[in-house]
């Protein structure tokens, strides 16, 4: 059984955007998809008209703005990924959630947790560079208007496509995949 869920270092950073996107990468892949556990369920069935999970026992949860609990049980069930906001302030509430993560749980907790940068504002750049990331989503008009999912991914940049191939669709193919 694997568990991937996603919290955001701060709130409004497109964290159920980005579940809501791997459960479509996911399914466009060919490949099972998990079930859904969603904190809004009416925000992420927004974003994603796909909910039946056909991977027994696998689980995506949107959980919403992070918290010392929640993060707990993330990391006691299976991944847990952070996503904070391309800007300074997002930046570092980013680095402030990674090290609760590392004091809490360990390097055990710090290995099953994958941060993510999301530019879900626009092109504000930050001034650190220095946290490592899987991925830094970058804007994209057709993700940044809301809305359901089935309409903005045909819209999708080539730069977002490229970097949700080549950086974000093969880590969660190997995450689903792990156990």
């Amino acid at each position: 059984m694997t568990t991937v869920t996603f919290l955001g270092a701060s709130g409004g950073v497109g964290t159920t955007t980005l579940a809501a996107l791997s459960l479509h990468l996911l399914a466009a892949g060919s490949m099972p998809v998990p079930a859904v556990i969603a904190e809004d369920t009416t925000a992420f069935d927004q974003r994603s008209a796909i909910r039946q999970g056909s991977i027994p026992g696998h689980e995506l949860v949107d959980g919403g703005r992070y918290d010392e609990s929640k993060a707990a049980a993330a990391l006691g069930r299976g991944y847990l990924v952070l996503v904070g906001a391309q800007s300074v302030h997002g930046v570092k509430t980013l680095e402030l959630r990674l090290a609760d993560v590392a004091t809490r749980s360990g390097s055990g907790g710090q290995v099953r947790t994958v941060p993510v940068i999301a530019s879900a504002f626009g092109q504000r750049r930050s001034s650190s560079h220095d946290v490592p990331v899987q991925m830094r989503l970058p804007y994209d008009r057709a993700l940044a208007a809301g809305g359901s999912l089935s309409v903005a991914l045909p819209r999708l940049g080539a730069r977002t496509r490229s970097t949700l191939a080549q950086r974000w669709t093969p880590w969660l193919r190997e995450a689903y995949a792990s156990r």
